[in-house]
């Protein structure tokens, strides 16, 4: 790619036909930037191969319209033609992928036009009455519904609709506003996310989540409906630096002795249901019922007996608790389920094999409390029989571990995590097409390569591409006189990031968004702080636990805020939605302040996790890609949310002086401008200087 250095790529009718071959036919924009061309060219090489690209790309080269290129070039050149799966966590990149789609179907004719279908989950999607339903509510309604075929929308006959699906892309919006309409042919609409799951295996692109390839639930029963098979796509993976942690949440499950006596009440209701079924049946019918019956009745015996045994088991373990940092402590997964067989087989007559107590509580049913306001998605039988099987299944692998701790130092849990991402995508990974892996912070992506076991016996590139306009755009300015680091805090150190944020917030004229390590330090930093030039600021805060709905309802509370020119803050914390799940188009943040670095805190589940990377990596990667790394791109995610297109701009400010240590300093991208201010005068200096020369945010969005 050296012969496309320093200028700018452009498709037009005077670009040489050597050029077009290189960058393929499905180009969405006529001009191409330098690092998107090179991304193109890449993704055309290693996925020809059958390989992966593994793209630590910032924001604003156009990684999106790049990977599309390359994956749609590698999908028609192949003997048989693959489905591109485009997987997202954010809905808000969805759309951005269906409109790329249509301004690159505007340049082909029509025997070459891209089909696509968007796909969201159930409940983003229903048109039935109970979509409005809580969300753990609605998905055990919607399964009863389709089980019981009482939802009119799911029989329909999908092919009716599907060449409207595929004719042009929809968005998932426009998709369900379809289905909606009722008409002679279908007089209840038609249920578009089983409409949009059968169209699948007849489109070029599918956008949807990430579980519906790396969570095996999602995935028997997703790839299935669609008619497709690993073997048959073609990954591109979206924000990729969090794959590895939705991988590890798919395996992490919680019980308590709570779950357990749920468990039995929702076995005596299925129980009680069997036997009032049994009133009415007659024969095998009959005979088969009352099977069942007694294996319900032995599975309450010898859940009621684990309500005895396990509190002993806690009893005898909880010793370990006492003195450890993280008031928690790793327990054997084969030491638990020992215990576990033990007590099941106390009762020789009535003696279950783990295994077996897992296949029953799995099926057990319970009708659904609709004035329920805690129901949880998963039932209490199913949390312990899936607690259980990883146990059963994983009790020998050193990539799990059981960690048992004590809410509010009172109730006993048990919490099962997977260590290694990688033993689940790796043999996914192998079974694909091939794959782009990319995001504004996959660095280094040779650690995701590492962890995410991207198979060593394909092809496979490991790349980080530059933005030129970023260090003109959004300079860094690092402070040297500050820490969140634990011994170090105090009045003074408090005193002098509040000087540093003051500085700021003086001299930005719009809206500033300030993200802490934990809600705890927000809350003493920030929210405490009296100073009349936080107070004079509108504050939009982030709360545990809020939804989707109340980010985006904060995003539109800046426009509005921007319009009516009044500067807010937009506080929340690193790692939190604010600074990783939100987009803010518009150029609509002025500025972002990092405070400190969000390591993770000590904890049984982190030192078993440090030791597993050691055993595999060694000491210095393993404190990298365990501690510092993931810490540092938290801190780049939050970094990067002022800036989503190329022309915007914004000034960065970051509140911790270890960021300038080797350690630290190293696991940030290279090439990035970093100014070090010494004091918060300096860096009030550099504030007014920045805004001086960049009065204004960016007029346009691309």
């Amino acid at each position: 790619m050296a012969n496309l250095l320093g200028r700018s790529i452009v498709r037009s009718g005077s670009m040489r036909a050597d050029q077009s071959e290189e960058f393929g036919i499905f180009l969405a924009h006529d001009e191409l930037r330098e690092s998107q061309g090179e991304m193109i060219v890449d993704g055309i090489a290693v996925l020809g191969a059958g390989g992966f690209l593994l793209a630590s790309a910032p924001t604003g080269i156009g990684k999106t319209a790049a990977a599309l290129a390359a994956a749609l070039d590698a999908s028609r050149k192949s003997l048989e033609p693959k489905v591109v799966m485009f997987l997202t966590g954010r809905q808000s990149q969805h759309r951005i992928v269906v409109d790329t789609v249509r301004r690159i179907n505007e340049n082909l004719d029509e025997s070459n036009k891209i089909r696509l279908v968007d796909l969201i989950g159930q409940q983003g999607m229903c048109i039935n009455e109970i979509k409005h339903e809580h969300r753990a509510l609605f998905s055990r309604l919607c399964a009863d519904k389709r089980g019981s075929r009482t939802c009119r929308p799911w029989l329909a006959d999908s092919e009716l609709i599907r060449p409207r699906i595929l004719q042009d892309p929809l968005h998932v919006d426009e998709l369900v506003s379809m289905c909606e309409r009722r008409d002679d042919e279908l007089p209840n609409g038609i249920c578009p996310w089983k409409a949009a799951r059968e169209s699948a295996s007849f489109a070029d692109i599918v956008v949807c989540d990430y579980n519906h390839v790396f969570v095996e639930a999602v995935r028997d029963s997703s790839l299935s409906a669609m008619g497709l098979e690993l073997g048959d796509m073609i990954l591109v993976v979206d924000e990729a630096h969090n794959l590895p942690d939705r991988i590890r949440r798919g395996f992490e499950r919680t019980i308590t002795m709570k779950v357990i006596r749920d468990a039995i009440t929702e076995i005596e209701e299925h129980k009680e249901t069997k036997e009032e079924e049994g009133g009415t049946l007659d024969g095998e019918e009959s005979d088969a019922n009352d099977s069942e019956l007694d294996r319900l009745r032995r599975t309450e015996a010898a859940m009621r007996r684990l309500m005895r045994g396990i509190p002993q088991w806690f009893a005898e373990i909880e010793g370990g608790l006492a003195g450890n940092i993280g008031e928690d402590q790793r327990v054997s997964m084969t030491d638990f389920i020992q215990r576990v067989s033990d007590i099941l087989s106390e009762d020789v007559e009535k003696a279950v094999e783990p295994d077996a107590l897992v296949r029953i509580l799995q099926t057990i049913r319970v009708e659904i409390d609709h004035s329920d306001e805690e129901i949880e998605e998963e039932t209490a039988c199913m949390r312990l029989a899936i607690l259980l099987q990883t146990c059963l299944q994983n009790r020998d692998s050193p990539a799990f571990a059981l960690v048992h701790d004590k809410i509010g130092g009172e109730e006993n849990r048990l919490t099962t995590h997977l260590l290694d991402p990688g033993v689940v995508s790796g043999d996914l990974l192998d079974m694909c097409s091939g794959a782009i892996m990319m995001s504004g912070t996959l660095t280094p992506p040779e650690m995701y390569r590492d962890i995410l076991k991207i198979p060593l016996d394909r092809q496979s590139n490991s790349k980080e591409y530059t933005s030129h306009f970023l260090s003109e755009r959004r300079p860094v300015l690092i402070a040297k006189d500050v820490t969140s680091r634990y011994q170090d805090r105090g009045e003074e150190n408090t005193s002098r990031l509040r000087a540093h944020i003051h500085s700021i917030l003086k001299q930005t004229p719009g809206h500033v968004a300030i993200f802490a390590p934990s809600y705890a330090l927000l809350e003493q930093i920030l929210i405490e702080d009296e100073d009349w030039i936080v107070k004079s600021r509108r504050m939009l805060q982030e709360r545990p636990g809020a939804s989707k709905e109340e980010m985006d309802r904060m995003v539109d509370n800046l426009h509005r805020l921007r319009r009516e020119e009044t500067p807010a803050i937009l506080a929340g914390v690193l790692g939190g939605k604010l600074a990783e799940g939100v987009d803010y188009p518009g150029n609509i943040l002025d500025a972002v302040i990092c405070i400190g670095l969000p390591l993770p805190p000590p904890s049984s589940r982190q030192d078993a996790l440090m030791s597993y990377y050691e055993e595999l990596y060694g000491k210095q990667r393993a404190w990298r890609y365990a501690s510092s790394q993931p810490a540092v791109n938290r801190l780049l995610q939050g970094m990067g949310r002022p800036i989503r297109k190329a022309a915007d701009r914004a000034l960065v400010v970051l509140l911790e002086k270890r960021l300038l240590q080797r350690g630290y300093k190293f696991c940030l991208p290279e090439g990035m401008h970093m100014v070090e201010s010494v004091d918060s005068g300096r860096t009030e200096r550099h504030a007014e200087r920045f805004f001086r020369n960049n009065p204004d945010p960016a007029k346009h969005i691309e």
